[in-house]
């Protein structure tokens, strides 16, 4: 049977994220994202209970994704392989991004003007720590609310949206090879090189919680991304990257935060429901979790 297309989907490789799940899931969902395809990357914390009921619902497809030397490109070319065919599009992003837009339109609305391309790239805003010394209670998009200075001219990194059937293989977690033509930029330039581009977050944005708490980043300095590799910044570079990405207070995204709490209020209950019903009870092959491969 073939599968059911979705417009958008999304593929994220993770691990221990398991405080940050349901709201990038939620926020997601909230902007027109319909699935999500994660890669597990060796976690150890409790994601399996917390992504529960996106697991019963099929919202969620969790793929066993051990360490290798570089697993994140592997992972997002078995993604294209596997559920290409069910996505209309798909976002390639991290559970520290959060990808809308800034105009409120839902996310499927704004790339129906994009479909003459193989993908589109949204560009980041790198967030600070807004002076939270430790992790505070409540939502990412609610407490950082201080990012990057972008004057006229400056580059950013970006992260795309493709479309799986005119998509080759990915090059990094910022870039794609296509079958043909090229990613554009929200204003339908083609930008040519590396992956950094130009600033114009006018219609989409990714909004890059790099840092969170001042704790929270010295913790994230001193583990393993999922490209296999270390983040290494000169001793000195610490506080001034923590000033750099406070410069500019900006509180766009909560427009969303209504929404997102009664969202998270109501799959609290359904998880403390799911809790509640003994796991013989439960539905087999809630979740997908399959070997690696690539």
């Amino acid at each position: 049977m073939k599968a059911v297309q979705n417009y958008l989907n999304v593929c994220a490789i993770y691990r221990n994220e398991a405080p940050h799940l349901r709201e990038w899931i939620e926020f997601h969902r909230l902007v027109g994202v319909e699935r999500f395809f994660l890669y597990d990357n060796g976690s150890t914390d409790e994601h399996v209970q917390v992504l529960a009921p996106y697991l019963e619902d099929g919202i969620a497809i969790v793929h066993d994704w051990p360490s290798r030397e570089r697993p994140q490109e592997p992972a997002y070319d078995d993604c294209l392989a596997r559920h290409g065919p069910e996505s209309r599009w798909i976002a390639f992003i991290d559970l520290d991004e959060y990808l809308f837009s800034p105009t409120y339109n839902s996310l499927p609305e704004i790339l129906a003007d994009y479909e003459q391309h193989p993908a589109v790239v949204a560009n980041w805003a790198v967030f600070g720590t807004s002076g939270h010394l430790t992790k505070p209670p409540g939502l990412t998009i609610e407490n950082f609310n201080h990012r990057n200075d972008y004057p006229p001219g400056a580059i950013e990194q970006v992260k795309c949206v493709v479309d799986p059937a005119r998509t080759s293989h990915a090059l990094s977690g910022h870039r794609f090879v296509y079958h043909a033509g090229e990613a554009v930029n929200e204003n339908h330039e083609t930008k040519e090189g590396r992956a950094p581009r130009e600033i114009s977050f006018e219609r989409l944005r990714v909004n890059h919680y790099a840092h969170r708490s001042r704790e929270e980043y010295i913790e994230k300095l001193a583990r393993p991304q999922v490209v296999g590799t270390y983040k290494q910044f000169p001793p000195n570079s610490l506080e001034r990257r923590i000033n750099r990405a406070n410069a500019v207070r900006d509180d766009t995204i909560k427009h969303y935060v209504p929404a997102l709490k009664e969202r998270l209020a109501a799959v609290e209950e359904r998880a403390r429901a799911l809790a509640r019903v003994p796991a013989a009870s439960q539905p087999a092959g809630s979740s997908e979790n399959s070997g690696g491969r690539g």
